[in-house]
């Protein structure tokens, strides 16, 4: 069986983003990090900071187990010398927007595939464009927690979260908690039920389920309703802030420049590693092209 991620340098990951620099309020900013997941590094720097962590922003969330690099805005915040293990900030400049969720233009991947008990050709041009594990959580914990707030059960959301809960007001203790959290285990369950639907999809897009989605798909209407929900669900009118108006996504997304070449494992003497190089538009998931060459 093939492994990743034996080590964070085994996978690392680039971001492509354009940046209009200029004179504004957003500083913008190189993020290096290893062995950090997005989330967890940009607490990091706002603690370091002492600043709110809704003045960060970002393009797109990065794998803990990893070596990665992506671009982050920082409001009104010029940084000369952050000192955090396993995390770099490097100055690229400054402009007058902020950096939201989908920002970027595609990832860079370099991945190294251990534990090969023979070498073989490498053939592969588009994948199907799952969402993966890493998205999930362990168990599926973060689609859980986002089917719970889709199904307006906010004590068991609550209890999920270890919340902090008096008199009853679930909502009031939800809306102390991390919007941008919340809405991660939203997009979490959304991309679970993506999922479900791709396995017998055809169509070169399928809608991520929001409350203004229109679900004809006999398959897609069925998944619904064995998961006991429908689109309007995703309109949370006590709390409004994580409703999600539902989008579309390409079912399959192309491989662009593979290149792979293979050495021996030095982890495991007997066994050989491949090593991959490639890039997929952003949102996609290069666990799943290895998943598709080695699984």
């Amino acid at each position: 069986m093939y492994k990743i991620k034996q080590i964070p340098e085994d996978f690392i990951v680039k971001e492509n983003i354009k940046l209009d620099l200029c004179k504004g309020d957003y500083y913008y900013y190189l993020l290096k990090k290893k062995d950090w997941n997005t989330l967890d590094a940009i607490k990091a720097i706002v603690s370091k900071l002492n600043i709110p962590i809704k003045n960060i922003g970002f393009a797109g969330n990065k794998d803990k187990t990893a070596i990665t690099e992506q671009v982050i805005s920082i409001y009104k915040t010029k940084i000369d010398n952050l000192k955090l293990k396993d995390i770099e900030l490097g100055y690229l400049g400054q402009g007058k927007e902020r950096i939201n969720l989908g920002d970027l233009q595609e990832n860079k991947f370099i991945i190294n595939v251990r534990n090969l008990d023979n070498k073989r050709k490498l053939k592969i041009s588009k994948i199907k464009n799952y969402f993966d594990e890493q998205r999930f959580g362990i168990n599926k914990e973060n689609a859980i927690i986002g089917k719970k707030l889709v199904k307006k059960e906010f004590k068991e959301a609550c209890e999920l979260l270890k919340l902090d809960v008096k008199n009853n007001d679930y909502i009031n203790a939800l809306r102390k908690y991390n919007k941008k959290m919340l809405l991660f285990y939203i997009h979490s369950y959304q991309s679970y039920i993506w999922n479900k639907v791709a396995e017998k999809s055809k169509d070169k897009k399928i809608s991520i389920i929001g409350y203004l989605s229109e679900i004809k798909d006999k398959n897609y209407i069925k998944i619904l309703k064995e998961e006991g929900i429908n689109a309007k669900d995703f309109l949370i009118r006590q709390f409004p802030e994580i409703s999600v108006e539902g989008s579309e996504r390409n079912t399959f997304v192309d491989i662009n420049n593979l290149k792979y070449k293979y050495e021996n494992d030095e982890l495991n003497e007997k066994k050989f590693k491949c090593i991959l190089e490639f890039s997929l538009q952003k949102g996609a998931y290069g666990t799943i092209v290895v998943k598709e060459l080695f699984g």
